[in-house]
């Protein structure tokens, strides 16, 4: 049986505290003595002993992706209600592990922390609690009443424009995010050697890079909703990756919204969409953009002709960084030829196991799958890491692979 945390929390000293600074972090504790962590908002929390009663997540962005990488699913005891109800769509941790087994006991209101929450929760004694800074941020107070008698960490908040620094390492948010949890579940030599091995799957993507002067548009990413073919992200971390080039040369950090006479000016040559907003092809800025697209590739003239790509997607509930890596995979092989497509999903693969492990061998056939069955559902055939073509059928513009 755990302590009783009430008492825990009142007599506790805490003599070391283990501090992260970007992929780093200060020795032990000591022999016998309590060890602690600094969360991402300053709070000193003692480590628990062991987490067999289970581990809380509050908030979609954050805390359950990074916590995935750990491979403890048979610990995780309670969860955002969209981690369970919501389509996979990008989520590359609900392909992997079976999130969507659980029942409504063991989920809560997507990023709340209302007191029946508190209630639910405290209820089930866990181990740990690991909640979104924008959450704990909003619910400060009823963090403050678990943290009284769990352990309860708080995440940074995730970023959908740096995951990596000017070197090219991972970014400290980042490294702090991994680091915690390794801590806190006593996993401290996974976190150190996941984000070793991220560095070196970012540095393998480095030396992928070609001189090129195609321009790659980014369309239909979903963020706040999926996005019809005249939204695109100046800022697409798998392009910036890879040193691509951006078709619409903006600074801006996320989405834009365009006229979609506006898309048909720019200097085009690869047309890149990411399939969960497959269901917003049918919208008349989607279909004014796909006419043009079809016109633009019935030319006889080659030179003309826009490819379309069909990419992995990058965004669901916040970034899936490791989408994002997969991606650029992907761009290196369609833009430089650096890789063959088979050598792409190869390197994919190795991607999601560094996340998942063996379980990260489901990922990309599962992902497949879900989005033929989704791009089916609304008249498409728009699957990841395919080409596609531009066909009429009954009035209406669409896309299929080649």
């Amino acid at each position: 049986m755990r302590n009783n945390f009430s008492a825990m929390f009142v007599f506790m000293v805490f003599t070391t505290v283990i501090t992260f600074f970007g992929c780093t972090k200060d020795e032990d504790a000591q022999n016998g003595s309590k060890r602690t962590l600094t969360d991402a908002v300053g709070r000193v929390v003692e480590i628990p002993d062991d987490i067999d009663n289970g581990i809380v997540t509050i908030g979609s962005r954050g805390p359950l992706r990074f916590l995935s990488i750990f491979n403890i699913f048979d610990k995780i005891i309670e969860v955002d209600k969209g981690d369970v109800t919501d389509k996979k769509n990008g989520r590359a941790y609900s392909y992997a592990f079976g999130y969507d087994s659980f029942d409504s006991s063991m989920h809560h209101p997507d990023n709340q922390l209302e007191s029946e929450t508190v209630e639910k929760i405290g209820a089930k004694n866990p181990s740990l609690i690991i909640v979104e800074d924008p959450t704990y941020k909003s619910f400060q107070k009823n963090c403050e009443i678990l943290a009284k008698k769990f352990p309860l960490i708080v995440l940074p908040p995730q970023s959908l424009v740096e995951m990596w620094d000017n070197e090219y390492s991972l970014a400290s948010w980042y490294c702090q995010a991994v680091n915690s949890i390794g801590s806190a579940i006593g996993q401290e030599d996974r976190a150190k050697n996941f984000l070793a091995e991220v560095n070196g799957i970012i540095q393998d993507i480095r030396t992928l890079i070609k001189a090129s002067e195609t321009k790659v548009y980014v369309a239909g990413l979903t963020w706040r909703g999926s996005n019809e073919l005249n939204t695109t992200f100046p800022t697409y971390l798998p392009l910036d990756l890879i040193d691509g080039a951006n078709a619409h040369g903006g600074d801006e950090k996320t989405r834009v919204e365009m006229d979609p006479e506006d898309v048909t000016l720019l200097d085009i040559d690869y047309f890149v969409i990411d399939p969960t907003s497959v269901d917003k092809l049918s919208t008349p800025n989607s279909q004014l953009i796909l006419k043009w697209l079809y016109l633009r590739n019935s030319d006889n003239d080659s030179s003309n002709n826009i490819k379309i790509f069909a990419t992995l997607p990058m965004i669901w509930d916040s970034a899936n960084y490791d989408c994002i890596l997969a991606g650029a995979y992907y761009l290196a092989h369609i833009l430089y030829g650096t890789l063959t497509k088979e050598e792409a999903e190869q390197k994919i693969e190795e991607v999601f196991t560094t996340y998942y492990g063996e379980n990260g061998k489901k990922v990309l056939p599962r992902m497949k799958e879900f989005f033929t069955q989704k791009s089916e559902s609304h008249g498409a055939d728009l699957v990841p890491l395919n080409q596609l073509e531009v066909f009429y059928k009954n009035g209406e513009y669409s896309l299929r692979r080649i």
